[in-house]
């Protein structure tokens, strides 16, 4: 019977299980950054934390085989060792790019445990994502924690925070009051234009009055 057990069986068999979650792992050594289910990202933390934990044990020189060991029959990877010649490239070449990109033991020793050599726990963040599409599972980013850095999750501009409904209706009462004013104004400059206008007519009305009025007084005489 199954008592006080709470593992997730992620409806797989137990071999089919410890599989796939080591190549999550390695994946997340290797990349830094996944994208999976939510239950899976769960269910690999768990052993990406454990696998941090090893490596740091497996700084001191004395139990670096016995961890490094431990760690490779976890993540199911055995060490690599004979590279032959491949699409003129030698296998002295293949080795070191290996090491460098594919080999997870090596990353998670040497560049991954010891930047968490303060850190007495929680090394790996889930990040929950939109649903995917086809059968609506819940996504999310599964990822390595550094102090002081940002959530990739906040990298992104935050959307605006909704205001309640009285709020609203002030801003759009004043917005209301602020157009009115605007048209208010405007009507006055152009009753302004008109006036200006009108007296520009009158003034140049006025001289060829005079003039009339002059020829007017010459006929009477």
């Amino acid at each position: 019977m199954r008592h006080r057990i709470r593992k997730a069986k992620l409806g797989r068999t137990t071999e089919h299980r410890t599989a796939m979650l080591a190549n999550l792992v390695c994946s997340l050594i290797k990349h830094r950054r996944i994208e999976t289910t939510l239950a899976k990202a769960k269910a690999a933390r768990v052993v990406a934390d454990k696998m941090v934990t090893l490596g740091k044990k497996g700084q001191d020189e004395k139990n670096a085989l016995k961890y490094r060991r431990l760690i490779s029959a976890r993540l199911q990877r055995r060490p690599r060792r004979h590279f032959p010649k491949k699409n003129g490239v030698s296998g002295r070449d293949q080795r070191k790019i290996w090491r460098e990109h594919e080999d997870v033991v090596r990353i998670l020793l040497e560049e991954i445990a010891p930047g968490f050599a303060d850190r007495s726990g929680g090394y790996t963040r889930v990040i929950k994502l939109n649903r995917r599409q086809g059968d609506a599972a819940e996504m999310a980013l599964l990822e390595w924690v550094k102090d002081g850095d940002i959530p990739a999750a906040e990298e992104k501009p935050a959307k605006k925070e909704k205001k309640p409904k009285a709020e609203e209706e002030e801003s759009k009462a004043e917005e209301e009051e602020s157009k009115a004013e605007e048209e208010e104004s405007k009507a006055e400059e152009e009753e302004s234009k008109a006036e200006e206008e009108e007296s520009k007519a009158e003034e140049e009305e006025s001289p060829e009055s005079e003039e009339k009025a002059s020829e007017g007084d010459k006929k009477s005489e």
